[in-house]
């Protein structure tokens, strides 16, 4: 059984396209169509784009239904059928019952604000810190409320930067650029509901779809606000931007994979073993290149492992069993950790 859980946002409840997060792709695997059951047992066709990172089709289901932005989904496949549920729904506050009150004369309607964004989005002091703001701290930047526009810092020391952000719509562009100067600020940005935004001017576009990806892509490697300084130099953060810090990452996390799978290989020899790259080649398979694992060997032979002694180009000895040799490190580890926590 896959199983993977998504969040909604306005952009998804407008459009109704969901975001091809990586959970997503491992429930639906390769394929281009599938069949989704609603908790109705109603089938809904599917198209799944993985070149775009979208799921369409359950548009008109998203609509029929009293959705909110952070609400949440539920996909489970069992075989070949792919489910759907809904966690999590947000329960309405009861009304209160009417009061027999004298007539009164009729007061002029408040304007309704129609916005694709949460209410404490645009309107923070509502309630607690928006979404975007929460992204936002998690990679590093310290969030201080301004009124009508946020004020972010990061904590890179010298290298660090500071950026005033508004959602699009709730300041004009003099106001946001007075803001930037105001705090003597490196960037100005909106944020943005379109997947896709358009960099213009001398204000940068964030796409509030793109930085939940990227609040997920953190989750599975450590992003910081370098990464997200690199966008706001670009003058846009959109979903396509985000697919290629996915590449980057997927190729870090691959070559992670790969020094696993050489760790792996060599704990089938003994202490003091000595042996040629060809042999470990052979243990590898096809799986890693001989390049790779002279890198990864050339790794294990420093600190902290100390695992692997070179004798000649392309000979090796192992100088300790691999158990060993991570029981020693994570020992070093734990000593590490206790002289960190001591002051001075």
């Amino acid at each position: 059984m896959q199983e993977a859980k998504y969040t909604l946002t306005s952009y998804c409840l407008e459009s109704g396209i969901l975001r091809l997060t990586p959970s997503l792709r491992q429930v639906f695997g390769e394929a281009r169509e599938a069949t989704v059951l609603t908790p109705d047992g109603t089938p809904y066709p599917v198209e799944i784009d993985p070149d775009r990172g979208e799921l369409r089709g359950l548009g008109a289901w998203l609509k029929a239904q009293e959705l909110a932005p952070n609400d949440r989904l539920r996909f489970v496949r069992e075989g070949d059928r792919v489910s759907l549920d809904w966690l999590g729904r947000r329960l309405k506050p009861k009304k209160a019952k009417p009061r027999l009150v004298s007539p009164a004369p009729p007061a002029k309607a408040k304007p309704r604000r129609v916005t694709p964004y949460p209410e404490q989005v645009l309107y923070p002091e509502s309630g607690g810190r928006p979404g975007f703001v929460e992204v936002l701290a998690a990679l590093g930047l310290e969030a201080f409320p301004e009124g009508k526009y946020w004020l972010f810092r990061s904590r890179m020391g010298r290298r660090g930067y500071a950026l005033v952000m508004a959602v699009r719509g709730s300041l004009d562009s003099e106001g946001l650029l007075e803001a930037k100067a105001k705090h003597a600020a490196r960037f100005a940005a909106w944020l943005v509901p379109e997947a896709e935004p358009e960099a213009k001017g001398a204000i940068a576009v964030v796409s509030e779809p793109a930085l939940t990806a990227l609040r997920e892509l953190h989750q599975s490697f450590p992003l910081g606000a370098q990464e997200f300084e690199r966008f706001l130099a670009k003058g846009r953060l959109g979903m396509k931007e985000v697919e290629g810090l996915r590449r980057e990452v997927a190729h870090i996390l691959g070559e992670r994979a790969q020094f696993s799978t050489v760790l792996a290989a060599i704990a089938g020899f003994k202490k003091d073993q000595v042996f040629l790259l060809e042999d470990l080649l052979a243990e590898l398979g096809e799986g890693v290149s001989g390049d790779v694992a002279a890198r990864m060997l050339e790794v294990l032979s420093g600190p902290p492992f100390f695992a692997v002694a070179t004798l000649a180009p392309g000979e090796y000895r192992l100088r300790e069993e691999v158990e060993a040799v991570l029981d020693t490190l994570a020992a070093y580890a734990e000593q590490l950790k206790r002289r960190l926590r001591v002051p001075g």
